[in-house]
């Protein structure tokens, strides 16, 4: 509305701007004589008409008022239309990409479940659809994304609502058929699993187990292959998604590079345009100004007249001839000025357009902006976004799993060839055993037919020379399963030679552990008994030194302290013999007999004889002690 203004107020000012130039040009053709003899209008006219031109200025500023009226309560309606659209492109925004969220889970799950390349070509038809664009109307280019069609062909209102309801319910059944067919997938794997488990379970024979092993194996195989092709196609998807997203990074960069441009062409031309204008106002005024001096000319020259009558004639014609000269320069000048203020006005026109079209281009980019197709193509470039984090934290997944399967592989390798060093010796006694078996078997069934051929042969042929080659067939067949025979002896007794080995390696690990943990409990004895032996070391230079002393000072302790000494002496004595000496109930009771028989005779000697016992058990002790660590090195050896 404002550029429709804008335009109509240049094309509405050029014929006032003639007419005033008309009129202008006129009064300056006209002579002084012609503008006093003008007749002047009756005054009963000028009031007719002012008040004819007052009713019908009334009349256009009520239907101005009222047109205003109209085009608010219409501008109202069209802003509610437009929010009640917004609203509902917002909610089929919401619903396109919550159905193309379901579907590409929907498609995901399947390939999870074993669907294979089947549900991802699927998905290459359902990008398909989404990145086709439809050729209908703007307004209808939305719902036609949703609906995956590429134009509504319908153009009444009942025929448009039969023909969205109909290609929703194709949709809905598309999405329907993509679930019963993933349904169909996960009863077919749930079909494979339970029948490996009930093989699993099942006692079959080596043959039936070998079979359902390679089956099974097969089996894996093609599940193997499958993720990788399908690996391979979502790192292609993938790709593709990365190039989408940096191609609209670069357009968006493109286009805000040429907003800018064209943001600073605006600004240039609106200060033309302010430029020209300030230049036609000035021209205007120019204009203005001399009209007013030429206007002036013709009085001046009159008032010259009546003050000297007597020289009217010449100096009327000297003054005709300058007013004539003037008006011809006058008429000269505002051709010019009327030459210079047209260009200026189709300057001022020319501007004005290149300013509309800058602001239709700006408000091209406004449209584009909040228009569908560029909302369809944002929320595009967020879904595949969203698709790329979803395959990003799916391709992490997998390369966690993947490292956890590669330990856990390594670990059980590890395992493997540890079991697999015992165990190859007895797998292939086995497998010999098993292959001397078979070979037997066919040994056995080549004899039974070579005997129904051989009784054939005798009932069809008496021939001898026939009898006695089947006859050294036969005792060759018997000699070779002899030989067989023996051979799978010996692979027979190699087996339990190395079962035996295998029990033999067993009882070694257990001693090993009992004599590490005997080691272990000879090692903490040792260190007790050093413990002990250092304290008795201890105890018995004390003794001697309480001995030297007594031996010196005799009456240093009465009767009653010398007892007690000595009876603290025979605890700690016994208490000595108890822990240390490990010695037989018989040796125990004679040395305590010895020591009271000793004590009771002269207490002196019996103190002499705990020294000496306690430096034999000390003696008795070390060797005891240098026989364990004779022992521990050798064992360590």
């Amino acid at each position: 509305m404002e550029n429709e203004e804008e335009l109509k107020e240049p094309e509405k000012k050029k014929p006032h701007l003639n007419l005033n130039s008309h009129s202008h040009s006129h009064s300056h053709s006209l002579s002084p004589t012609m503008a006093r003899n003008t007749p002047s209008s009756p005054s009963s006219n000028k009031s007719v008409d002012a008040a004819v031109l007052q009713y019908q200025n009334q009349k256009l500023v009520q239907q101005l008022d009222s047109q205003k009226h109209e085009l608010q309560s219409l501008e109202a309606k069209i802003k509610e239309l437009q929010e009640k659209q917004t609203s509902y492109d917002e909610m089929l925004i919401t619903v396109n990409q919550l159905w193309n969220l379901f579907v590409d889970d929907l498609i995901l799950l399947g390939v999870r479940a074993g669907g294979g390349s089947n549900v991802l070509q699927k998905l290459d038809s359902e990008n398909q659809t989404r990145d086709s664009m439809p050729s209908g109307p703007p307004e209808d280019m939305f719902l036609c994304r949703l609906l995956q069609v590429n134009s509504i062909e319908s153009s009444s209102k009942d025929g448009i609502l039969q023909y969205v309801e109909e290609a929703l319910a194709s949709r809905h059944s598309s999405a329907r058929e993509l679930m019963k067919f993933i349904e169909e997938v996960i009863d077919a794997q749930r079909v494979k699993t339970k029948s490996i488990a009930e093989a699993f379970h099942e006692k079959l024979s080596a043959e039936d187990a070998i079979i359902q092993l390679s089956k099974i194996d097969d089996m894996m195989k093609e599940e193997a292959k499958n993720l990788h092709e399908v690996m391979e196609i979502i790192h292609l998807k993938h790709k593709e998604y990365a190039d989408q997203i940096e191609n609209y990074i670069s357009s968006h960069s493109v286009d805000q590079a040429e907003i800018q441009h064209l943001a600073g062409e605006l600004e240039e031309t609106m200060a033309e345009l302010e430029e020209s204008r300030r230049k036609l106002v000035s021209l205007k005024m120019q204009k203005d100004i001399a009209s007013g001096t030429h206007s002036l000319v013709p009085a001046a020259a009159m008032v010259n007249g009546s003050v000297s009558p007597e020289k009217r004639p010449a100096d009327g014609r000297m003054d005709l001839q300058e007013l004539k000269d003037s008006v011809e320069e006058a008429k000269i000048l505002a051709a010019d000025r009327l030459s210079e203020v047209e260009e200026a006005q189709q300057d001022n026109i020319n501007l004005s357009k290149q300013l509309e079209n800058l602001q239709n281009e700006l408000n091209d980019d406004k449209y584009v902006h909040s228009s569908r197709l560029y909302n369809l193509v944002n929320d595009q470039l967020q879904h595949w976004n969203v698709e790329v984090e979803r395959y990003k934290a799916l391709t992490d997944s997998l390369l966690i799993d993947r490292s956890l399967v590669l330990r856990r592989e390594k670990e059980i390798n590890v395992r493997a060839e540890s079991a697999d060093a015992a165990r190859n010796t007895v797998d292939d006694s086995e497998s010999r055993i098993e292959r001397l078996e078979v070979q037997l078997q066919k040994s056995i069934i080549e004899k039974n037919d070579l005997g129904l051929k051989m009784e054939e042969a005798i009932q069809d042929s008496g021939r001898k020379d026939i009898k006695a080659e089947f006859r050294v067939m036969a005792s060759a067949l018997s000699k070779e399963m002899g030989m067989m025979e023996a051979q799978l002896n010996r692979w027979k007794e190699t087996a339990d030679e190395a079962l035996s080995l295998r029990e033999k390696a067993v009882s070694l690990k257990v001693s090993l552990s009992a004599k590490t943990n005997e080691q272990k409990r000879l090692t903490d004895k040792c260190v007790e008994q050093m413990a002990e032996i250092k304290s008795l070391k201890a105890l018995v230079s004390l003794l001697i030194l309480m001995l030297i002393y007594i031996s010196y000072s005799p009456n240093a302790f009465g009767a009653w302290s010398l007892v007690a000494f000595m009876n603290s002496i025979r605890g700690i004595f016994w208490l000595f013999i108890r822990q240390t000496l490990s010695v037989s109930t018989a040796v125990f009771c004679i040395a305590q007999t010895v020591l009271v028989f000793v004590f009771w005779v002269d207490s002196w000697s019996a103190i002499c004889f705990y020294i000496f016992f306690i430096n034999t058990s000390l003696s008795f002790l070390s060797k005891k002690k240098k026989k364990v660590s004779a022992a521990l090195c050798d064992f360590s050896y």
